[in-house]
């Protein structure tokens, strides 16, 4: 409920709060299954947040943890949306209004850029622990995404599938062709 009640901003903003409660106050799931578990809300249709819940929900409790997990995260936010918007028609032409939400922008780029690197962690970690030629796969495919999307060469889907399709196409060659030297049997 408390995800509910802070939600403001929505997407990134909500997605930060729920790693945080998942991952780092409660522990219920680990860096790289909150990471895989948004990688998969990424390329399914609807509203990626509620199929988080979801999934983080069935994790910890199964489908009473569903229930309660989009109970605390909808009906919250629902009753604050309403109250507020029917405030924010009286109160939105004062002029110290109009400055407020020119300042929530920076902030929620700041929360953006926050979230993109605790998420990003997880799987460089990974990779360095891979070794340098993962780890520099794994950056310049973070690169490329990235350019892609801002200089708008192609969609969201595509750069998600691309990527998937490119990761595991690399995962395949490293497997097949630079294969880990055995350890050694004591």
């Amino acid at each position: 409920m408390g995800i509910g009640v802070q939600s403001f901003g929505g997407g990134t903003t909500t997605m930060l709060l729920v790693r945080r409660n998942a991952v780092e106050i409660h522990g219920w799931i680990t860096d790289e299954e909150f990471n895989r578990d948004w990688a998969l809300c990424q390329i399914t249709p609807g509203v990626n947040l509620i199929a988080l819940t979801i999934l983080v929900g069935r994790q910890v409790a199964g489908w009473r943890g569903i229930a309660i997990c989009l109970a605390g995260l909808l009906l919250p936010s629902a009753l604050l949306t309403v109250l507020l918007t029917a405030g924010f028609v009286a109160i939105r032409d004062l002029p110290a209004v109009k400055g407020a939400l020119r300042g929530v922008l920076p902030a929620t780029i700041g929360l953006g850029f926050v979230a993109a690197c605790q998420m990003a962690y997880p799987p460089l970690r990974a990779s360095h622990a891979r070794g340098r030629w993962q780890l520099f796969f794994s950056i310049a495919l973070l690169a490329a995404s990235a350019a892609a999307l801002w200089l708008r060469w192609a969609s969201v889907t595509v750069v998600l599938l691309a990527a998937g399709a490119i990761g595991a196409l690399e995962n395949l060659l490293v497997t097949r062709f630079w294969p880990k030297p055995e350890e050694p049997v004591a």
